[in-house]
């Protein structure tokens, strides 16, 4: 009986070192190259990922310019003179509420023509401009952005 007790033991023994052996964990080089691989990875995607940012801010941006340009549209079509002050009212209200761009104040070049510019703030300071205008006689509108200088003004004639 004492045998088969010590061979039951030597056995249960040699199965518990096996285990052991399989749970060790990782090597210091396999954790460094993993270290290296997520290194690189990061340094890939991070940089296109900011980028990415930047451009969803500008965005907000555009849709603001867009918004006050459809908004003369749809009120020109009671009154002109209203139109007019409700895109300057919708300027102020986008401007406050956002931290990515400052829209200046609408402008009526003539009763038919609104034109608005907006510039990045904050994050997209010196990042980000627009020149917008929409020419309700026509039906016309334009919008022109950059992300280096002063953008162009465009044709809404």
């Amino acid at each position: 009986m004492t045998t088969l007790n010590s061979r039951l033991q030597l056995t249960m023994l040699n199965r518990k070192k096996a285990r052991n052996l399989l749970q060790q964990g990782f090597t210091l080089v396999e954790l460094m190259i993993v270290v290296v691989i997520v290194g690189i990875l990061s340094g890939v995607a991070l940089p296109s990922f900011l980028g990415q940012a930047s451009k969803a801010k500008g965005v907000e941006c555009t849709t603001a310019v867009g918004s006050i340009l459809t908004r003369f549209t749809s009120d020109a079509a009671e009154s002109k003179t209203d139109a007019l002050a409700n895109a300057v009212a919708l300027a102020t209200t986008l401007t406050s509420n956002s931290t990515n761009c400052t829209i200046s104040t609408p402008t009526a070049t003539n009763p038919n023509i609104l034109s608005v510019a907006a510039v990045g703030a904050g994050d997209l300071a010196g990042e980000y401009f627009a020149e917008a205008c929409v020419n309700i006689a026509n039906g016309k509108k334009a919008l022109d952005t950059s992300d280096e200088a002063i953008a162009t003004i465009p044709s809404c004639t």
